[in-house]
């Protein structure tokens, strides 16, 4: 738009749509970025339009009034709802896939299915829909199993059954605490085994750009104990990760992506890939329709100032076919609240955050924040995520540990492990 500056809205509250915003705002001819809903911690140079309606057709006209010349789609519950083709509708551009297309993660039988046609390798299943069915599949494949929500769980419909004690505990949580709600249709999968890389791609639906690879940290505790979480923290690059390994991943992604156009589905906007290194070589675990959080925190920085203009090729379909992404190493660590992830607790003032926003190659992107008589309190269960970067990962990870010890935060809690087995200097 010559003579004007661009308006480019993001949608969504975390750490994940907060990086994305960063990002945005870096682009040359510093455009007017909005968050909606946002939170009051992106406030600045970040606009925040905190009154965001969850209706897709409501979303749509109030999203219209903005007027932004580009909407970038976050999370996954407003993409599976359908919020981008309600605005696809009113003539607005919108990087994300369609309601459709966003089955790839609301619908894990509909992901399945498009791994199956695709020739893609990923775990045997079992659809299972109570307690009865679950322990039959669990018997027919042995420990480990998976047990997964079919639908939309935040992060936190996945359990690995290492034994029939992690069984039980599963069973009374889905289906006799209903931790997740009225989900009512759940897969068993063959357990497999081997490190696990978040593999991400931008895609205007046949081309894409690969982001740096990424492993992300699911448990609560050090050394992988406790509770699975949305993630607690984040690294890139990886020291285990070949040239081999990119190879195979980027032939993956074609395969889904040509998969996805034959079902007349295809899909634009982030792609997640979880995959598990096995013994057999890369296999999906499971396919993501938005970009990871905390992953978002650690990859989106590599893309520099080019963030933005790499965005808009995407909407445009006219991505170029390779782009040089910083490899720098970078950590990212989540502060998150008190009880988290069972019952956070909210309300607590954050402290330290001004020095903490000062501090050499970091970046503070908040989540879980709330304002109260003028100060930032907790709000959610994962607060904020402090990335750190440097030229060794050992220099990224000592500043992020660095910056997030100067946030005091009542009972905060955040893993100090993060990254360890990867400093090589």
């Amino acid at each position: 738009m010559a003579g004007s500056t661009k308006r480019i809205l993001v949608v969504g509250a975390g750490a994940r749509e907060h990086a994305l915003a960063d990002g945005i705002r870096q682009d040359p001819g510093r455009p007017a970025v909005l968050a909606s809903p946002g939170n009051p911690g992106m406030e600045g140079d970040i606009h925040v339009h905190p009154s965001f309606p969850e209706n897709p057709a409501e979303a749509a006209v109030w999203i219209d009034s903005l007027s932004p010349d580009l909407v970038v789609i976050g999370p996954e519950k407003p993409l599976a709802a359908g919020l981008s083709d309600a605005l696809r509708q009113k003539g607005r551009r919108v990087l994300g896939p369609s309601a459709q297309a966003a089955q790839i993660e609301s619908s894990k039988l509909f992901a399945k299915e498009r791994m199956r046609e695709a020739g893609i390798p990923t775990a045997d299943f079992f659809v299972t829909r109570d307690p009865g069915s679950v322990r039959d599949a669990v018997r027919s494949f042995g420990y480990p199993s998976v047990l997964k929500a079919d639908g939309l769980a935040q992060g936190k419909g996945v359990f690995v059954l290492q034994t029939p004690e992690d069984l039980e505990e599963a069973l009374g949580k889905v289906f006799h605490r209903r931790s997740l709600g009225d989900q009512t249709t759940f897969f068993v999968e063959r357990g497999l085994s081997g490190p696990e890389v978040s593999f991400i791609v931008l895609t205007d639906g046949t081309r894409f750009l690969p982001f740096p690879e990424a492993r992300d940290y699911k448990r609560i505790g050090d050394g992988n104990r406790g509770p699975n979480t949305g993630g607690m923290g984040a690294v890139t690059p990886l020291s285990d990760w070949t040239e081999k390994d990119q190879e195979d991943a980027c032939h993956l992604i074609e395969r889904i992506l040509w998969g996805m156009r034959r079902h007349g589905t295809p899909f634009q906007g982030f792609l997640y890939a979880g995959l598990m290194k096995t013994a057999e070589g890369l296999k999906i675990l499971e396919f993501n329709a938005r970009f990871g959080d905390p992953e978002a925190q650690v990859l989106l920085p590599s893309a520099g100032e080019s963030l933005l203009s790499l965005l808009e090729a995407a909407v445009g379909g006219s991505l170029p076919e390779k782009v040089p992404f910083s490899r720098s190493p970078r950590v990212a660590v989540v502060l998150a609240a008190q009880g988290y992830p069972e019952k956070p607790v909210s309300g607590h003032v954050l402290s330290g955050l001004g020095k903490a926003r000062e501090q050499e190659g970091t970046r503070l992107y908040m989540a879980g924040v709330g304002e109260q008589d003028g100060q930032i309190v907790s709000s959610g269960g994962r607060v904020l995520t402090v990335a750190g970067e440097g030229k060794t990962m050992r220099e990224a990870r000592e500043r992020a540990y660095r910056t997030i010890s100067m946030i005091g935060l009542e009972g905060g809690q955040f893993r100090t492990d993060i990254g360890a087995e990867e400093m090589t200097g």
